[in-house]
This record gives structure tokens, C-alpha cells and sequence, in this order.
């Protein structure tokens, strides 16, 4: 079945960047897709070696959170080229969930890019349509080892639904507060990274969000609000931080072998935006911490980690 998977796609180019929801070519990871034989569908993924944000690690493994942006924009490519969704249409991902089953497939072997096949099951098979909640599943395929799986709910929103919501939203803001754009991002080494432009989050009793906007991969493009992937990489930093100062963490150099994200609300610009983390478990080398995203004194976001070490 892996050889089936792998014969019906190809990996010589990107797809359109407009259906992987991207502006530079360079940040999209989707290069085919083709309907399965079950009702689901196939969507071939390369992560290059040399990409700036996903290349930052101290260890000889791929990262698993460049394969979970990879699903997440293999679901659009899904939803725009075989459910009807107009490209363009505004959009809100509500919960992502993704487990890694084999970090060995992660091995880096340091003369190839990362690349895999996405396996997606959809729940929803209506056509067009200018607003609708859908719900994905899956899993990623790397070599012959199933490497992650996945889900997620997204709705779609009618452009003048969402352009209203967000007017109201946005009328109803506190004046910009100064002290969001002056946060010192961590040390890098502390969320092992190398990189210090990498690094999403400052210290303090919760953990403020670096909020860099000329980044060329969490901010791609112009956004109204804080991107998701951006919310859910400072979840994953505070995440490292919180395991390690508990004691329960060895090194800050630890593989993610679980997220679980659900979003409530849109975080706005110009206002502090702050993550707590706790550790919730520990066993067995793994440590699973729980995370709560707060702006304007509200939370806006959840999630739960589960770290553990990397394969000798």
C-alpha cells in the first residue's frame, strides 16, 4: 500500500501557493494531491533542509511540527481542489490535533529533504458554499512508517460575515499597549533553537508572545489577527520551558510527540498576548503539559503538550 500511495503522486513542484494558503513559494510544503481509493484523499509533502525556521533544531531529527504544518496546509489544498471551497474565502481553524507514532521516521539523513504522503478522511462532502464547518482526519505516511496522525475542525465564513465579525471585534479594542511590542524574546537555547528571530516568547509569570511580523514564515502574509500556527509554536516553547524548570524535562532539546489545540477567539495585534504552562503528567521520560493562551484578561486558546526525548 505504501508503494500505491507514493506511484500516484509526485514531488517535483509546489502546488499553487493560493491553495496551501502561503504567499512565498518557498513556504509551501504541498507538491500533489489525488483522490484515494476509499473516499479520501492523497496529498504528497516536502519540507526542505535549508528552510530558516524549520532547519533551527540541535539534533539530527526532522521536526514533527514542519509535518504538522505541512497537514495543515494539505487540507486546504484538499478542500479548495476537491470540496468546492473558493480560495480566498475566510476561514477559522478551531481544534488541531496531531500524534507522532514513530519519531525514528523523523531521522535526518542529511542529504534529503523530509517528504511523505497525507492520508485525509473528510466529513463533510457538500460542494461550494460560502460557509461550512468541516472536520479532517488522517495520517502521514514517511518511507514505510506511519510517522503522525491527525484531525481538525475548520469553518468557513461568508466574506461579509467575517468582515463584520471582525469589524466588531476589532471596535471594541483597548488602545495599543506599548509594552506588547517590548518583549525580549527567551534565549534560544532554552526552546532549542539556534536561531534567536525563532524564538516566540519572552519570560515572566506567563509567557508574552515576541509578536515579529516581519518573520517570513510565521507571518507570510499580511494577517488581521495572530496567526494560529504562531500561537501554537509559542505554546510548544512555553511547553519546553515549563517542563524543564519543573525538573520533569532533561534538555530543552525534546521532541513533540503530541498537540492538542483548541481556539476560542481570534488574538488581536497591538496587546499583550501571554501563555501560562503547567506540567499535568510525567512517566516514562514523557511529560504532557497543559497550556492557556489570555489576551485583554480572556482566554482565547488551549492546549496540551506531551514532550519526550529524541532516539539515541
Amino acid at each position: 500500500m505504501t508503494s500505491d500511495l507514493y506511484a500516484k503522486l509526485t514531488f517535483d513542484q509546489t502546488v499553487p501557493r493560493s491553495l496551501a494558503h502561503r504567499q512565498a513559494v518557498g513556504e509551501v510544503f504541498v507538491t500533489d494531491s489525488a483522490p484515494g481509493p476509499d473516499g479520501d484523499f492523497l496529498v504528497a509533502v516536502q519540507v526542505p533542509r535549508a528552510h530558516s525556521l524549520w532547519f533551527d533544531r540541535l539534533v539530527p531529527f526532522h521536526d514533527p511540527f514542519s509535518t504538522a504544518e505541512a497537514a495543515r496546509q494539505g487540507s486546504f489544498v484538499v478542500l479548495h481542489r476537491y470540496f468546492g471551497v473558493p480560495v480566498g474565502l475566510p476561514f477559522s481553524l478551531l481544534r488541531w490535533q496531531f500524534r507522532v507514532h514513530d519519531v525514528d521516521a523523523y531521522r535526518d539523513d542529511e542529504r534529503s529533504p523530509l517528504q511523505g504522503v497525507l492520508r485525509y478522511q473528510v466529513n463533510d462532502k457538500s460542494k461550494g458554499g460560502e460557509l461550512g464547518d468541516l472536520t479532517l482526519s488522517g495520517e502521514l505516511t514517511i518511507g514505510a512508517s506511519t510517522a503522525m496522525s491527525f484531525n481538525g475542525d475548520v469553518v468557513f465564513f461568508g466574506k461579509a460575515d467575517y468582515a463584520a465579525l471582525r469589524e466588531f471585534q476589532q471596535a471594541s479594542k483597548p488602545p495599543p499597549d506599548p509594552a506588547a511590542s517590548a518583549v525580549t524574546p527567551l534565549d534560544p537555547s532554552l526552546v532549542g533553537r539556534r536561531d534567536r528571530r525563532n524564538v516566540v516568547i519572552g519570560d515572566g509569570e506567563r509567557f508574552p508572545y515576541v509578536i515579529d511580523t516581519s518573520h517570513p514564515s510565521y507571518f507570510d502574509h499580511a494577517y488581521d489577527h495572530v496567526p494560529g500556527p504562531f500561537i501554537v509554536e509559542g505554546f510548544r516553547q512555553a511547553a519546553v520551558v515549563a517542563a524543564v524548570r519543573a525538573g520533569e524535562l532533561a534538555s530543552p532539546v525534546a521532541a513533540v510527540l503530541g498537540c492538542t489545540t483548541t481556539f476560542g477567539s481570534f488574538g488581536e495585534f497591538g496587546a499583550l498576548l501571554e501563555c501560562s504552562a503547567e506540567v499535568t503528567g510525567a512517566a516514562g521520560g514523557r511529560v504532557t503539559v497543559g497550556l492557556e493562551l489570555r489576551q485583554y484578561g480572556k482566554r482565547l486558546a488551549t492546549a496540551g503538550i506531551e514532550l519526550g526525548p529524541y532516539p539515541a
